[in-house]
């Protein structure tokens, strides 16, 4: 598949079936807890049991190693191992300069050696990647749609017979800030308690109990407070989060974001089409869509303009950032 993207779910398959031939892998994404199971993967399907101390390279990601010393891994012959696997995490490796000269080492990779870039952060139009693009096998592994992720965690735990709603399943995920390393912790302490307790069903409490807080439900509850005159209630809710120690950076930017999705679904105006367009849960964009029908589209504009100017207020230094937040929430919540 040179010169086209897979997501993760095809480079596993990829492994799955007749890999012989893959010498040259570039894994990137904002899914690293996904990359990190295909790198996994990948050692298992080359390296011999046992093996890692003599067929296992990996160059971390802090290394200034250059291609000559990435050179001198390759032409290392495995002992033990089908392939030698070199896992090169190294961003000022990735970022190096790219010319012909190393383009050369990696189109001379042997058969038996497989070379996998995994940099914390990648760029399409870089030359080496456009390179492995069309030499190897480059896999963009983003953050899963909210959809996939309720499944994954609906099937994770129903195998240990343990139930969870479409909401409880929404609210997990936006603890977790959608990411699979966060939610696979969840769910194993899930799992830990229901053992312990003999409980079948996780209810929003034992979330609250267990997990991270959730911050969309409390900008849920600040936005239903907007154009109501319930400014007490929502300055509650920002004073909660506050002593959670949540920053006020982040809810700021969560707070933005979700106007942003406010705005389409009250353009698109249909759950259904809000879940297919973005990927949402149809729970999430139920959620939004119906808050979305409390304001016209002028009054979520200026609501969101708004909070672009509390925000360059801050950034300009002309407010300080909690001060100007509640400033933001008490005019909001003024009555329509």
């Amino acid at each position: 598949m040179a010169g086209k993207y897979m997501d993760g779910k095809d480079f596993m398959k990829v492994l799955d079936e007749d890999c012989s031939g893959v010498s040259l892998v570039l894994l990137f994404g904002t899914e690293e807890y996904y990359i990190d199971n295909c790198i996994k993967a990948v050692k298992k399907v080359f390296l011999a049991p046992g093996s890692s101390d003599m067929d296992l390279n990996v160059i971390p990601q802090d290394s200034k190693a250059d291609f000559a010393e990435l050179e001198g891994l390759i032409q290392m012959p495995p002992w033990m191992s089908q392939k030698r696997v070199i896992i090169c995490r190294s961003q000022s490796l990735y970022n190096s300069e790219f010319g012909e000269k190393e383009e050369g080492i990696l189109k001379n990779i042997p058969k038996s050696c497989i070379v996998v870039f995994a940099p914390e952060k990648a760029e399409k139009n870089r030359r080496i990647t456009k390179f492995i693009l069309n030499n190897g096998i480059a896999s963009e592994i983003n953050l899963f749609p909210d959809e996939q992720l309720s499944a994954i965690i609906k099937n994770s735990l129903k195998k240990d017979n343990i139930a969870i709603s479409d909401a409880n399943c929404a609210s997990l995920i936006a603890r977790c800030e959608s990411r699979m390393r966060l939610i696979s912790s969840e769910i194993a302490k899930i799992k830990l308690f229901c053992a312990q307790t003999g409980k079948t069903d996780i209810t929003y409490n034992d979330l609250e109990d267990m997990c991270p807080p959730d911050l969309n439900a409390s900008i849920f509850t600040i936005t239903d407070c907007f154009g109501s005159g319930k400014c007490d209630k929502a300055l509650t809710t920002l004073n909660s989060l506050l002593i959670r120690k949540e920053p006020v950076q982040k809810l700021r930017a969560t707070l933005i974001t979700h106007l942003k999705r406010l705005i389409l679904a009250k353009d698109i105006n249909s759950r259904q089409e809000l879940a297919a367009k973005t990927k949402f849960s149809p729970f999430y964009a139920g959620k939004l869509t119906s808050q979305a029908n409390g304001f016209t589209m002028d009054q979520l504009t200026d609501l969101f303009i708004k909070a672009l100017e509390s925000e360059s207020d801050v950034r300009h230094g002309i407010m300080e950032e909690r001060t100007s937040l509640e400033i933001l929430i008490v005019k909001a919540s003024a009555r329509k």
